[in-house]
């Protein structure tokens, strides 16, 4: 249960990691299955650059936009359907910037829950996040998810380095952030290097009020970001000036930055070799 609107109700399908594989419409409902899709390469309109283009060459050892990925079993599915496991980290540091508490994070009906609010705990204004601990470098991962309009809090879906100092040098994939406080798109950005380059789309239109489903593909030549299925930005070597995060291995987490109602699944894929 929300502790207020302004602190948005969060619905995230937590890493539902699928390659070749689509996340559902938003009209097909939180418990909707993923479909096969084709992924494809254009970049949408509306794309920003902050970084200079690299003197170096893209790498080609992952397949290109356009061809068809074949992702093999999910590494991990999670449904919400009981308590989270010990793979899992709830955020408890109330008098960190910004500040969340444990008691924020909930799960029931098949649901996690992200609030923001008066934290009993706390006594004071705080948010919530976690993590999914099982770091992973390269792979396929998606997220359904919903949010209440209203001020005060924003909700994020990203990848962070497996080791918090190792940012923003080893990379943050947001797979979406949505500021807007009416909910009706998000930002996907691709942060890389010590100065912190990135490249993004700053306002990718959709109504996150109703389950949509968000995805990456994180490969050694491309980082490629999905809404529903459909691919919407590319990213490849020679677009951000620091290249593409291959340093080490990353973790799936969201936030509520002062946010939140998590839902449905979360899961992993690695590429499957080839013979």
């Amino acid at each position: 249960m929300l502790k207020r609107l302004a602190a948005i109700g969060v619905g995230l399908a937590l890493v539902c990691a699928t390659a070749a594989c689509r996340g559902t419409e938003a009209g097909d409902g939180p418990d909707a299955s993923p479909s096969s899709e084709w992924i494809a390469g254009s970049v949408s309109p509306g794309q920003s650059k902050p970084g200079t283009k690299a003197s170096g060459p893209a790498t080609s050892v992952s397949p290109k936009p356009g061809t068809e990925v074949n992702w093999g079993d999910p590494a991990v599915v999670e449904n919400f359907n009981g308590p989270l496991n010990s793979r899992w980290g709830v955020y408890d540091s109330p008098d960190s910037k910004p500040p969340r508490s444990s008691d924020m994070v909930s799960v029931s009906g098949g649901m996690l829950h992200l609030s923001g609010g008066v934290s009993q705990k706390a006594g004071k204004d705080v948010g919530a996040g976690l993590g999914y601990f099982r770091e992973q470098m390269f792979g396929k991962w998606e997220v359904r998810f919903r949010v209440q309009a209203g001020a005060g809090y924003a909700p994020a879906v990203l990848l962070w380095p497996e080791d918090n100092a190792d940012w923003p040098a080893h990379g943050e994939i947001d797979m979406m952030e949505v500021i807007d406080p009416k909910r009706q798109g998000g930002g996907t950005y691709l942060h890389h290097g010590k100065d912190n380059a990135h490249v993004g789309v700053d306002y990718k239109k959709a109504d996150f009020t109703k389950f949509h489903t968000v995805g990456v593909e994180w490969l050694p030549s491309r980082v490629t970001f999905f809404l529903d299925g459909q691919p919407y930005f590319n990213v490849t070597a020679d677009m951000i000036d620091t290249g593409l995060p291959d340093e080490g291995r990353c973790t799936w987490r969201s936030s509520s930055t002062r946010v939140a109602a998590t839902r449905s699944r979360a899961a992993t894929r690695r590429p499957r070799r080839r013979s």
